[in-house]
Parts: C-alpha cells; sequence; structure tokens
C-alpha cells in the first residue's frame, strides 16, 4: 500500500469516527438547551461540535481530494432542487446558530428552482464556508442564491471583521504549505477551488471568490457554477 492510499484509508476510518462524535454532541446540545446547565456548559459544548464538524468535514474534503487526483471520483453532475438543498444546509449549522444565538438570512428568491451540479463536492463545500461564517460573525449569517449572468452563485457571508488583507490578496491557494499566520493549510479553499473548476458548461467553468462588504459588511465567500 503506498501512502497515498494509507492516508486516504486512514482519513475514511477517522471520519467515521468523528461523525459518531459529531452525533453525541448534537444530542448532548438539544439536552442542554432543555435543563438547567452551569453557564458555559452550553457554549463549550458547542465549541466542541464546531471543531468535530470541521475536522469531519476536513477529513472528507482530503477524502475526495485523493479520489479526484487518482481519478477514482465519480464526479455526477445532477439536478438538485435548490429548496432542498438549502434545507439540508441549514439543518446541518442550525444547531451552531441557535446556541450562539445568532440570525441565520436565507435569500434565494431570484434563484431559478434547481441547477445542474455535483451534490456531495458542492455540499461539503457550502457547509464547510457556513461553519467558518458561524463561527466568525457578530450577529448574522446569510445564505444567497442567485442567478450571475448565465450562472448559478451560492453566496455565504457574515457580519464579522471580514477577510485579512493577506487572504484577499492570496486568494485561493493551489498546494500550498501551512501558513504561519492562521495555521492553516489551506485545504478548503484548495478544495472548493478545485470542486468548483470540474463543473463546465460549454467554454464556462465553475470559480470561487473571497470578498469584503456586502449587506452585511463582513466576509464573503462566494461559489458560481456555470
Amino acid at each position: 500500500m503506498n501512502m497515498s492510499t494509507f492516508v486516504a484509508a486512514a482519513a475514511h476510518d477517522m471520519k467515521n469516527s468523528v461523525s459518531v462524535i459529531s452525533a453525541y454532541l448534537e444530542d448532548a446540545l438539544q439536552q442542554l438547551s432543555r435543563a438547567d446547565t452551569p453557564p458555559g456548559v452550553a457554549e463549550s459544548t458547542a465549541q466542541a461540535l464546531y471543531e468535530t464538524q470541521r475536522v469531519n468535514g476536513n477529513l472528507v474534503q482530503m477524502m475526495a481530494l485523493f479520489k479526484i487526483e487518482e481519478g477514482m471520483y465519480p464526479f455526477q453532475p445532477q439536478p438538485v432542487a435548490l429548496d432542498e438543498f438549502v434545507d439540508e444546509l441549514l439543518a446541518r449549522v442550525q444547531p451552531l446558530v441557535r446556541l450562539k444565538g445568532l440570525t441565520l438570512q436565507v435569500q434565494a428568491d431570484t434563484a431559478p428552482p434547481d441547477w445542474v451540479f455535483d451534490r456531495d463536492l458542492i455540499d461539503s463545500v457550502v457547509v464547510q464556508a457556513l461553519f467558518n461564517a458561524v463561527r466568525y460573525a457578530r450577529h448574522t449569517v446569510g445564505l444567497l442564491l442567485y442567478r450571475e449572468g448565465d450562472g448559478l452563485a451560492i453566496e455565504v457571508a457574515d457580519d464579522g471583521q471580514g477577510f485579512p488583507p493577506f487572504m484577499l490578496a492570496q486568494g485561493f491557494p493551489v498546494r500550498q504549505g501551512i501558513d504561519t499566520r492562521t495555521g492553516s493549510t489551506g485545504l478548503g479553499l484548495y478544495f472548493a477551488r478545485l470542486a468548483a473548476g470540474l463543473h463546465r458548461h460549454g467554454e464556462a467553468s465553475g470559480s470561487t471568490l473571497l470578498a469584503n462588504g456586502g449587506t452585511l459588511g463582513g466576509g464573503r465567500f462566494i461559489l458560481q457554477l456555470p
């Protein structure tokens, strides 16, 4: 077994364990919300849930990257009902949103009823962006779906401090090492860019963008699909 295959197998095994831990923490949060618990206990549990879900997301993306680069990923763009897609995304982040006392704004009035994309890939990208927004938001997290020219834009926004200048200048990395300023490997950004780029229609391909501002005034992660 070569090292890449070993790492992929290990990531799969770890993902299963982290998924179980996540389920236990979600159940604990529901019980804490109904009980008279000491101050800080629910918040600590929520932070633990955030970290386990972040690790789980990273492991999922590592496995997908391995399969993509080995030519084994079953890339399957299919029509996806966007209202159902949004409901599933919201269900994943709602426990943390509720516990942190945040407002979750959803705007999809101008989006088409469905769009063609690989559901698993795009779900992974957008869920991770939502968890990041929940972490950095002061009061509000936004999820927006809208037509962008001939394509679909999925935007995750927050009212936090926004992305630092070096991240806006750097954009989405291509195979970088660990960033000593943040401790980040850039895996999530690299995966988002790769997942978007796999989606093509004619000569157009998907893309990603980091920005600050917008209606909420904080960070904006924008995924554009052709």
